[in-house]
């Protein structure tokens, strides 16, 4: 049972293949041609980051519109679809009172 558990925790790295495509679309943009050459490491790094950013913008552009065209999604528990409102608590807001009685094992 202990080999299986190591085998699960080495293999299952080694089967992930992350997404290196920008990493080395960024390469073949400047030349790399190796760990040798220091000087397009920054362009590399920048092409990189900026790549990341444009889908990180796109996403983000996605869901602000998306919230715009719903907005019950915006304030869970109070708005509902179509303009309802949904009953508020009129408790909701007020200082919780406790008591050694809402800790006992009885009560929950």
């Amino acid at each position: 049972m202990k080999y299986f558990l190591l085998f699960a925790l080495l293999a299952v790295p080694a089967w992930a293949e992350p997404d290196n495509s920008i990493v080395k679309a960024c390469q073949v943009k400047h030349n790399y041609n190796g760990l040798n050459e220091t000087k397009t490491w920054s362009d590399i790094a920048t092409c990189i980051v900026t790549a990341k950013n444009k889908i990180r913008r796109a996403e983000e552009d996605r869901l602000w519109q998306f919230v715009q065209d719903n907005p019950h999604y915006r304030y869970p528990g109070i708005a509902l679809p179509n303009g309802e409102k949904a009953p508020f608590d009129p408790n909701h807001f007020a200082p919780k009172r406790w008591s050694l009685k809402s800790f006992s094992k009885n009560n929950g």
